[in-house]
């Protein structure tokens, strides 16, 4: 069945999109295979966030359209955290290079805010998009009114987050019908089994990038493990890195 999926999707295997780390594109072939979808994921703090930005500051390099959405943070604090790596997102924006969008606080789906950027994205032709995060968007807490209208058609609670699961499975297979190389953040748990926390992010990803962060004595290890990625080869080990004044850096 791997080897199916593997031959059958639609991005370009030998095409490649830098991710913004030299290190780990090295050990990737070059970078994501062009139009995949590939899901980041790690405990809070890990990084994930980060190598978000630094994915789009590649992009913006590169002179390709890119898009960042978010359901965690304001514009206004994304610009910040990308500021302390001299990224400079509020420019970039100011000239149509790059498009914040902030889903913070929004019913996501009453206000149809996903078809709303998969008209966006398919209308642009961006070249590459961070969603931060997924997690956040299968967990958006529905209205009163929306659970009231689903008691009166018959449907359990439960019912009504299948069917956001069903809504995001499908944006991401519009994402990768269309060729948009994506990179979906996920959160993980200590302890809990799984990589992410819904598992439906995971399963239908392209590649799963897997950020941890443990404490030796007084200092933090951090590591980053590319534990999937279709039509290419991967160690599948971790390697440790640092935050520098410029980002992620592998040290090993």
């Amino acid at each position: 069945m791997e080897d199916y999926l593997q031959n059958n999707n639609t991005y370009e295997a030998n095409e490649r999109i830098k991710t913004g780390v030299n290190e780990l594109d090295n050990l990737i072939q070059g970078g994501f295979p062009k139009g995949s979808f590939i899901v980041a994921t790690g405990t809070a703090g890990s990084g994930k966030t980060i190598f978000g930005c630094q994915f789009i500051t590649e992009g913006i390099k590169n002179d390709e359209k890119c898009l960042y959405i978010s359901a965690e943070q304001t514009s206004d604090e994304i610009v910040e955290q990308a500021k302390q790596f001299g990224w400079d997102f509020n420019n970039w924006e100011k000239e149509g290079k790059l498009r914040i969008i902030s889903l913070l606080g929004k019913q996501l789906f009453e206000t149809k805010a996903i078809d709303e950027i998969k008209v966006l994205m398919r209308d642009t032709k961006y070249n590459r998009v961070v969603f931060d995060s997924i997690t956040s968007i299968l967990n958006a807490p529905f209205s009163k009114y929306n659970i009231a209208d689903g008691a009166d058609r018959g449907l359990h609670p439960q019912a009504l987050s299948e069917i956001s699961r069903a809504n995001i499975t499908e944006f991401i297979d519009f994402i990768k019908q269309n060729g948009i190389t994506t990179l979906g953040v996920a959160q993980k748990i200590e302890g809990l089994p799984g990589e992410t926390i819904d598992n439906v992010s995971e399963f239908k990803a392209d590649g799963l990038v897997v950020f941890n962060s443990t404490a030796v004595g007084k200092n933090l290890n951090r590591t980053i493990q590319v534990k999937k990625l279709r039509k290419t080869k991967i160690d599948g080990i971790p390697h440790r890195f640092d935050f520098t004044e410029n980002g992620i850096l592998l040290t090993e």
